[in-house]
């Protein structure tokens, strides 16, 4: 499911959405996958892929199966690093997902780091023992966003695409509900693996301060998705990264919250994925007029992040 670009210099088969080589930095020009062809959009959002969407479920195996890709990604850099972590074993542990670089902009300035369109950014003032903890805390988010791609390529038996890299971050970026749950998931894990260099829910705090309009119980709901989900996210990063101490869930500081959270057992929160990425496709798929604009300039923000 997980096309290759091969690399013309070194021969190394990178993702099909990479526009650098992750062995040699050959420049990769993968122009046919960064194409904004609105005939791909209607393609994807058709009423055959939403009635294909009706009648297949999110499983546990297969849920198993898109945890694997993943992880299948990254096995190019397979190589834990030790209990001190340093910044360019982690730097190359993110290469094949996301690159670090960075922030040379004016926006965001006030944050550590940020991840946009596969980009991890490091902000210049960020304290150098604060870089490691950044990193690992926009690769959850990257991740996250992975499992999303990867779950809606299982479901409609599809190959990675622009559309479906657009469809993703609508996903995350239109759902206040998600949006939870991925700040909440990328938190824990940093607070996982860098419990010493961690800094608190900081940004949870002030995305859940910004939407006290939300349901309480919804709320509760999207932050045990989170932490569900961070368990997940948590196996993948396991497989190249060692926490530096062992962290005990009753003291992590989530449980400051106030919130009533709960890891959900897997069909509850397979079932709260698959309803999210449903709704929304069978929204899009509704509203095609209306939606094309939407999810095109996305695609030409994901194309200028990364050609």
């Amino acid at each position: 499911m997980n096309k290759k670009i091969i690399c013309s210099n070194c021969g190394h088969e990178n993702q099909i959405n990479s526009n650098q080589c992750s062995q040699c930095e050959e420049e990769l020009r993968n122009y046919s996958y960064f194409n904004n062809n609105f005939q791909d959009f209607y393609k994807l959002f058709n009423s055959n892929n939403v009635e294909l969407l009706k009648k297949i479920p999110l499983t546990d195996t297969a849920y198993d199966s898109i945890l694997n890709n993943i992880i299948d990604i990254g096995n190019e850099n397979f190589q834990v690093f030790p209990e001190d972590p340093n910044v360019q074993h982690l730097i190359k542990i993110a290469k094949p997902y996301a690159r670090v670089q960075y922030n040379n902009g004016k926006s965001n300035l006030d944050l550590l780091s940020f991840y946009s369109f596969n980009k991890i950014y490091i902000n210049r003032n960020t304290p150098h023992n604060m870089i490691p903890s950044s990193i690992i805390h926009e690769l959850a988010h990257h991740l996250f966003n992975e499992i999303i791609k990867q779950s809606i390529m299982h479901l409609l038996n599809l190959e990675k695409n622009l559309y479906i890299e657009s469809f993703a971050w609508y996903l995350t970026l239109q759902n206040e509900y998600l949006k939870i749950s991925n700040e909440f998931a990328s938190h824990r894990v940093q607070e996982y693996f860098i419990p010493e260099n961690f800094t608190g829910y900081t940004s949870l705090i002030k995305l859940l301060e910004e939407n006290e309009h939300l349901e309480k119980e919804k709320i509760e709901r999207a932050l045990s998705v989170g932490l569900s989900v961070s368990e997940d996210i948590i196996f993948i990063m396991e497989k190249y990264v060692a926490p530096t101490m062992t962290i005990n869930p009753d003291m992590s500081e989530y449980n400051d919250l106030n919130y009533n959270i709960n890891v959900l057992d897997e069909q509850n929160k397979l079932n709260a994925m698959y309803t999210i990425i449903f709704n929304t496709f069978e929204f899009v798929a509704n509203h095609k007029r209306d939606m094309l604009p939407i999810l095109s300039d996305l695609n030409e923000s994901y194309i200028r992040y990364n050609i």
